[in-house]
């Protein structure tokens, strides 16, 4: 799926491997995978087939879904996308069940990756989603290099600038105001800013996002600029979610934030 072979990193370092993830299934995912394919970006699509939150209208239909899933990972996203803390054991057990089998039979292969519904989620349902079949599992935590256990993988950049950086990127910045304020206003800056930083350190550079929310705030020039940044290079592999378990990490830890 989009992978791409790569050079021998230089001085021993961890390979840098790049990965990206969009949440929703959302009418407008199309748009992007066809973005996605241009550049040769690995990417997996969180799908909630009945997704509340989207008018059925605005969700992608199975038709759509099963295109979706023979270029690019289709990845468990609940069945209804509700916040699993919300709901009982028993009510998020088949939530996570029936997410993951009516996908499976849209696209009749098997779904193995897994998005908590708005990054909300307790040890209990990291269990639920073990139970179910799972072998990762992506939160909404972001800002490293570093994707940590298997079934809470942290990410590294969203796609949508948030007004709680400040903090971040002043560190990111070493304190330069002229530069944390273009990290923290162009959310396209910080991207690349990560993935020089991920070529020079090895681990992963995780990008996530939603169609709908890129398209809300007209930032398709942003998420093109950033996807011919780090496609086709020699030095990168660029694998799906469901590959990063073994992926090398980084020489250091990263900071993260929400």
């Amino acid at each position: 799926m989009n992978a791409t072979p790569t050079a021998p990193p230089a001085g021993g370092r961890p390979p840098a491997v790049v990965t990206t993830s969009w949440d929703d299934g959302h009418r407008l995912d199309p748009r992007l995978a066809a973005l996605l394919d241009k550049y040769g970006i690995g990417a997996t699509f969180y799908i909630a087939p009945h997704n509340l939150e989207l008018a059925p209208a605005d969700r992608l239909p199975p038709a759509g879904i099963r295109e979706l899933g023979e270029r690019f990972e289709i990845g468990g996203h609940t069945l209804t996308h509700q916040r699993l803390p919300q709901l009982t054991e028993d009510a998020a057990r088949e939530e996570i069940r029936a997410g993951k089998e009516e996908l499976e039979e849209i696209t009749g292969t098997a779904v193995t990756s897994f998005c908590y519904p708005r990054g909300e989620y307790t040890p209990a349902h990291v269990r639920l989603a073990r139970e179910a079949g799972f072998t990762v599992a992506r939160t909404v935590r972001r800002s490293s290099l570093d994707p940590g256990d298997p079934l809470e993988m942290v990410t590294t950049v969203n796609a949508y600038a948030h007004r709680v950086d400040i903090p971040l990127v002043l560190r990111l910045a070493r304190m330069r105001p002229w530069t944390a304020a273009r990290l923290y206003l162009r959310w396209d800056d910080l991207a690349l800013w990560w993935f020089e930083r991920c070529r020079e350190r090895g681990g992963v550079f995780h990008l996530w996002g939603h169609s709908w929310e890129v398209d809300a705030r007209g930032d398709w020039h942003r998420l093109e600029r950033v996807l011919d940044h780090i496609s086709r290079r020699p030095d990168v592999r660029y694998v799906p979610n469901g590959e990063l378990p073994g992926v090398p990490r980084a020489t250091a830890p990263e900071e993260e934030a929400r």
